[in-house]
Parts: C-alpha cells; sequence; structure tokens
C-alpha cells in the first residue's frame, strides 16, 4: 500500500532547517550596508538594496516607492551627513524567506530643506528574492527626545530570533 510511504515521503519533503542565527547575521550585514549608503548617499548601492516594490514611510509620513527615493537622493532634496544603525533587532519567518528589523538610527542630513539630526526608530521588512535579500519596505520615527528603547525592550539589543519570544513574553510565561 502506498500509505506506508507517506510517512517518509512527508520527511523527504520536509523543507530544511533555517539557521536563523546564520539569517540574522546576513540581515545585520546589509541592515549596516543600507546605513552606510545613506551615509554616502550612494544610490547605485541602494539601487541593489531595495526591492523594485520597495515603499517608505518617511520621518514626515510622506511615502516614496523606490523610484522617488532614490530620485531624491540623487537630486539632494534627501541628503545625509552620517547615518548609523544600533539596537539592530531581527525576526525572521520560519521558512527563511522574509525578515523585521527594528533599529535605531542616528542621522544628520537634510529632507525636503528640514534638518535630521537625532535618533529615529527604524522598521525595515526585507524578502528573499531570486537575486537574494532586498529591502521591500521601510519607516521612520524620530524618537522623542533621543530616548533610548524602553527598559522593557533592554533585549532589543541583542539579537533575538522569530523562535525567541520578547523578554516581555518571557516574563508573562513564568508567572
Amino acid at each position: 500500500s502506498n500509505s506506508a510511504n507517506k510517512p517518509a515521503n512527508a520527511a523527504n519533503n520536509a523543507a530544511p532547517a533555517v539557521n536563523s542565527a546564520a539569517l540574522e547575521t546576513d540581515i545585520k550585514k546589509l541592515v549596516n550596508e543600507t546605513a552606510a549608503a545613506l551615509a554616502k548617499n550612494d544610490t547605485a548601492a541602494l539601487e541593489k538594496l531595495y526591492a523594485d516594490n520597495y515603499m517608505l514611510v518617511n520621518l514626515d509620513g510622506s511615502v516614496q516607492n523606490k523610484t522617488d527615493r532614490l530620485a531624491s537622493l540623487k537630486s539632494g532634496d534627501t541628503k545625509f551627513d552620517s547615518f548609523a544603525y544600533d539596537e539592530i533587532n531581527v525576526r525572521t519567518n520560519s521558512e527563511g524567506t522574509g525578515a523585521v528589523v527594528i533599529a535605531r538610527a542616528t542621522a544628520t542630513g537634510m529632507n525636503k530643506g528640514k534638518k535630521i539630526e537625532g535618533t529615529i526608530r527604524v522598521t525595515q521588512v526585507w524578502s528573499k528574492t531570486k537575486d537574494g535579500w532586498r529591502q521591500v519596505s521601510g519607516h521612520a520615527t524620530t524618537i522623542a527626545g533621543g530616548a533610548a528603547a524602553p527598559a522593557s525592550n533592554t533585549a532589543a539589543t541583542n539579537s533575538n530570533s522569530a523562535t525567541s519570544p520578547p523578554a516581555a513574553n518571557t516574563a508573562n510565561a513564568n508567572k
């Protein structure tokens, strides 16, 4: 009977295990490459990092697609003097094809005639494509007063994968 072979076939068809630590390392490298490109206003590098369907929600709430974002950087409408990330927290999906990054950026520059200076909370969505990892979405929010992450998120400075629960959930699970 074919039913006797089903468990073995199911095991053979299972997706290979995802190495979350290696994936987080790869994504963090790309996040830092993005910061370096922004600090240099390197649109050629960003062209390779952003997916064709990339969308960004800027600090002022405006939305840019990839073409608009690159044009803004090329024209000087957006220009960074410095840009760096820290507190990089990566969450990956179980298939190893998607990642969400929440990080803190420190930036100086200009955007649409307004000075950019301070700390920004950034969310990025990354997708594994046939051409490698690409950032498909970004969102930036100014951190009021340049405050650091709330005390309950101190684990955010460490690398956390989708298999590790957030610190707040761990505390609740032990009650």
